[in-house]
């Protein structure tokens, strides 16, 4: 199975994963701050290996969305934070 780190290293030639923090959302439903660890992945890009590897990305984040139940998934490109909270179907 394809992880985050291979696909970001295969889209920029290389790839950062940051140590395990601490990060938190707040639920609506129970108002309250929810705490979790939390990892972040980074990678610079090429930009033909971006945009021929979208669709796998894509395919990835919503995966991920839906395997391990997350309400939301968020996702940063040049500036831009991105946030898909439904996810395509397997």
């Amino acid at each position: 199975m394809l992880s985050f780190a291979d696909l970001f290293a295969r889209i920029g030639g290389g790839v950062t994963v940051m140590p395990p923090s601490e990060g938190g959302w707040f639920d609506e439903e129970s108002a309250r701050a929810i705490w979790e660890r939390t990892v972040l992945v980074y990678t610079y890009i090429k930009p033909e290996r971006f945009r021929d590897l979208l669709p796998e990305l894509r395919t990835l984040l919503h995966r991920f969305g839906r395997e391990t139940n997350q309400g939301e998934v968020v996702f940063e490109f040049d500036a831009d934070f991105f946030r898909i909270r439904r996810y395509d179907e397997a």
